[in-house]
């Protein structure tokens, strides 16, 4: 069996979830540099599974020893590369002619000559580079990887299992809706950390344009929450809801009550819930400075993708779907299917069908 050193961030759910699925193909050794992400709710992050995590002593003495016997790996996978760690296990590999792999979930071309070089370096030498689409491609080719070196595959935070949930019965979405405390109107969805990048501040400057037969559900917490609901009370805004974290079983029960999905994000290298809300069957409406809805919504077959900033085009795309029913219902169904093979396994399985080939 081949043995793979993997290096990643922080332990998200999607993550875990594609190393968990190669791990029944190699043997492998996983190492993240950061137990969570500061922007997130800590309950987001898997805190237990075959993995290390390089904030205790015996991580950081198992890294070590991993370092040192790095010519006993068959291949290393540092999955986010521009971590300090991560560039550690590089350039040794590098140096002394060990195969590695380097993995772009999505990313905007920022130039910066300093970190342009060892982008470069880092990216050129690798073996194999695994893109999340066409921006992650480009991203690649920018740096200096081979186009021959370049697989893609379908970035995504969904399981089979999560594709094959069954849509919940008028006498369940009434009780998940008193469970939640919503009303019986049909809803708007967003989902993401209430912090400026997410753009909610926009969203909520154009539900003064949108019918108010709607309610707006802002899924996520964080720092602007205050903020938000000054704004709301200000501006006089009806049938606004925000809640702060959710179980995953009760966002999805939250995607199978919505009729629509916007992500206003002033930035998102991907946008993972896009996916997710795809698969539940809504249409989207999100900004051009969101990889995810550029890949995937295709030329307004699955929704709407607006100029970010843009109050007043946003909350025409949302009125125009929403007024159309049989448009919502078309793009919803368009969406579904297109997240058909989109899952973790599908990742795991191509990851496997490069590194069989290398």
């Amino acid at each position: 069996m081949k043995k793979i050193l993997v290096i990643s961030s922080y332990p998200a759910p999607y993550r875990v979830g594609v190393f968990q699925e190669l791990d029944t193909f190699y043997q492998l050794d996983v190492f993240f540099e950061f137990i969570e992400d500061q922007s997130r709710s800590p309950e987001w992050f898997v805190r237990n599974g075959n993995f290390h995590v390089l904030n205790t002593p015996d991580a950081k003495e198992a890294f070590a020893w991993s370092l040192h016997h790095l010519k006993d790996y068959d291949l290393v996978l540092a999955y986010d590369y521009n971590n300090k760690n991560a560039g550690k296990v590089i350039r040794r590999c590098i140096r002394r002619n060990i195969p590695y792999c380097v993995n772009c979930d999505g990313a905007f071309i920022r130039k910066n000559w300093l970190k342009d070089r060892v982008k470069h370096w880092y990216i050129s030498h690798a073996w194999a580079c695994f893109a999340s689409g066409r921006f992650a491609e480009e991203y690649f080719r920018f740096y200096g990887a081979a186009p021959e070196r370049i697989f893609r595959h379908r970035f995504t935070s969904l399981k089979e299992e999560d594709l094959a949930r069954r849509p919940l019965s008028e006498s369940e979405k009434q009780a998940k809706r008193a469970e939640l405390g919503l009303s019986e109107k049909r809803m708007v969805l967003s989902i993401g950390q209430f912090i400026p990048r997410k753009g909610y501040d926009v969203l909520l400057k154009a539900w003064k344009d949108l019918d108010a037969s709607f309610q707006l559900v802002l899924i996520g917490g964080g720092e602007q929450e205050d903020a938000y609901r000054a704004f709301i009370e200000r501006e006089g805004l009806q049938n606004v809801v925000l809640k702060g974290f959710l179980k995953k079983d009760q966002i999805y029960a939250c995607y199978q009550l919505a009729e629509l999905f916007v992500l206003p994000t002033r930035e998102d290298i991907w946008g993972l819930v896009i996916n997710e809300a795809m698969a539940s069957g809504l249409p989207v409406v999100s900004t051009d400075r969101c990889i995810a809805a550029m890949e995937l919504l295709g030329e307004e077959e699955g929704g709407f993708v607006v100029p970010v900033e843009d109050a007043g085009a946003l909350a025409q795309a949302v009125n125009r779907i929403l007024s159309d029913d049989a448009m919502r219902r078309r793009m919803g169904e368009r969406n579904r299917k297109a997240m058909e093979d989109c899952t973790i396994e599908q990742i795991a399985k191509k990851h496997v069908e490069v590194i069989e080939r290398l």
